[in-house]
């Protein structure tokens, strides 16, 4: 068997690097679509999701609009109910709290993992996370509001450099953004987006005890709102 180089893949016609990666399977594009729609507010918790109807609106076949829909209910953000069909989940008072419980519990263990592990190089993307989510904030695009504050806790879960708990964290997370998209907006959204400045802060101390500690508060205090809400 032989092999080539890169240079030598693009004197061979062999496609470049760039044009692999963009040979996304169109399900994972429609996925990625939907989840958009749903984290931007477009689709609200409960709003039927019908893979005839996407498909015409896409312009492609059902095949990948229900291959995307299996996935997007595996993964939380859908729900089937029998005889009513596929909807945007929604969330009881009892789930929202077991979530949140859960979510807690995990967050605070990655915060004590990863203040032990963070580096100058950390601090400055999680910082960079942050600088993106007041801004958006102060736009009032929940949606990227959304999108950057799951991105600052995911990079403190990588940070924790403990697979398993990664793992287990996405099965958690996903689910929740609906909801949190849904009733966030009702808040003071930079005020919601600061609030990740004490938790940083925190982390930065590189003190297990008082990072797990930040990260705990901040996680219940944040359900609390949201089931009020």
């Amino acid at each position: 068997m032989s092999y080539h180089t890169r240079d030598e893949r693009l004197n061979t016609g062999w496609p470049r690097d760039e044009e692999l990666l963009q040979r996304v399977p169109l399900g994972e594009q429609i996925k990625e679509l939907v989840i958009d729609t749903i984290m931007s507010g477009e689709l609200q918790p409960g709003e039927r999701v019908v893979a005839k109807t996407l498909a015409a609106r896409l312009g492609v076949s059902q095949a990948p609009v229900r291959e995307a829909i299996r996935d997007l209910i595996l993964l939380g953000f859908l729900e089937n109910v029998p005889y009513k069909g596929t909807s945007v989940r929604s969330f009881t008072t009892k789930e929202l709290r077991d979530v949140y419980a859960v979510r807690s519990a995990l967050e605070s263990l990655a915060a004590r993992l990863a203040a032990t592990r963070l580096t100058a190089q950390n601090v400055l993307a999680l910082q960079d996370i942050l600088d993106r989510m007041i801004q958006a904030a102060r736009d009032h695009d929940v949606g990227q509001m959304v999108r950057q504050d799951n991105e600052f806790h995911e990079t403190i879960i990588r940070i924790s450099d403990n697979d398993l708990l990664c793992q287990v964290w996405q099965t958690v997370q996903f689910g929740t953004w609906t909801i949190v998209t849904a009733r966030i907006s009702s808040y003071d959204l930079e005020e919601l987006a600061r609030r990740h400045e004490a938790l940083l802060d925190a982390l930065k101390t590189r003190d297990p005890q008082t990072a797990m500690v930040a990260m705990q508060r901040h996680i219940e205090e944040l359900g609390q709102w949201i089931e009020q809400s």
